[in-house]
């Protein structure tokens, strides 16, 4: 097995190197960096997806470079753990002696990719990849995407290096350009911004990208449905609109009827258009585990009883909690006197001394 080992000296120049470099390129000086040197030709072919005539250009251009050589390292390692510097050897040739704008090889890969750059290559580049990724027939037919008879040298230019720095393949670039001229105005420009974009969500290969766009689909024709439902007429929904869609649509996994039922329960409690009222009905659905509007409807009738025992049960607590309000003849206060009690006390005794 062929294996690789670091050169820790110092070389000016080699930034250079670094700031021309692919993606691809520098995907294998970090695995080279990860595995401590010790790592094989076939197992760099395996851990960078590159093909095998990319993964030999790049050893080559390091080993031109002065930082890889082919070898047996176990000799030099045992030299560097007697002299008691073996341990941090890589640490320090990455960190210290190769930094690039204040960053690590690593920490650069990462970034280029977060950041959605392509970095420019050389014709000689370009036309490797061309060559060695058979880029030919996917020119001709984004151009027929285009209604072009060719593109510009630029264009190919972009689509070539978007292909060789993000490891895209001609399907995965095909498939997002045509998804991407049937529904908009349609660019290189788009198309490579799009593809950076999508990729920088994790979606990284034509089979996964293909089950993304069929979901972007689905929700745009789903979106088309419910601005029918709700009256939304000559503009787009508003972002929290298109977030409660989201949720009841890809989050719920409720179709298009589900949420107009739920429509039509809402307009029976609200005159208009409530989205939050909607949602607590959605939510409910969601949490019941309803699929199909029969079951929807039979939970909805069922949280209806639910909530008129709740509130039957609250009304019967707050009575028993109240005291008791029996009509109790007011007591006299010290003082008073009542003069129709004192009359009708006056006629008695006099009806009574007549009789005696």
């Amino acid at each position: 097995m062929t294996r690789y080992e670091f050169h820790f000296v110092k070389n000016p120049s080699l930034s250079d190197e670094f700031s021309e470099a692919s993606i691809g390129e520098l995907k294998i000086l970090v695995l080279l960096y990860e595995s401590g040197g010790d790592i094989s030709e076939d197992e760099l072919i395996e851990k960078s997806g590159l093909s095998k005539a990319r993964v030999s250009s790049a050893l080559a251009l390091w080993e031109e470079a002065g930082v890889i050589a082919e070898g047996l390292a176990e000799n030099k390692k045992e030299e560097a753990k007697e002299a008691g510097d073996a341990d941090d050897g890589n640490e320090q040739f990455f960190n210290e002696e190769f930094s690039f704008y204040g960053n690590s090889v690593k920490d650069e890969f990462k970034e280029r990719i977060i950041l959605g750059e392509l970095e420019e290559e050389s014709a000689k580049d370009v036309a490797l990849t061309i060559r060695n990724k058979g880029l030919s027939s996917l020119f001709d037919e984004i151009a027929k995407l285009m209604k072009k008879p060719m593109l510009t040298p630029q264009e190919i230019r972009k689509i070539s290096e978007l292909s060789s720095q993000y490891e895209l393949s001609e399907e995965y670039i095909a498939m997002l350009a045509a998804h991407l001229a049937a529904k908009e105005k349609f660019s290189v420009q788009i198309l490579v911004s799009r593809a950076m974009n999508i990729f920088g969500q994790g979606i990284t290969s034509a089979e996964i990208l293909g089950a993304y766009l069929s979901e972007q689909e689905k929700e745009r024709k789903d979106l088309i449905e419910y601005k029918k439902i709700f009256g939304i007429i000559n503009r787009k929904p508003s972002k929290k609109e298109n977030d409660y869609l989201h949720k009841w649509s890809v989050e719920y996994g409720f179709g298009v009827p589900i949420v107009a039922e739920a429509y039509s329960f809402s307009s029976i409690k609200t005159s208009n258009v409530s989205f939050v009222y909607m949602d607590k009905i959605l939510t409910d659905w969601h949490e019941h585990s309803c699929k199909t509007v029969e079951e929807c409807r039979a939970r909805y009738n069922e949280r209806g009883e639910e909530l008129k025992r709740n509130a039957e049960e609250k009304r019967e607590a707050e009575e028993r909690r109240r005291p008791s309000r029996k009509a109790e003849k007011p007591k006299k206060r010290y003082g008073e006197f009542d003069a129709e009690e004192a009359f009708k006390l006056a006629l008695d005794r006099s009806f009574t001394s007549d009789g005696e």
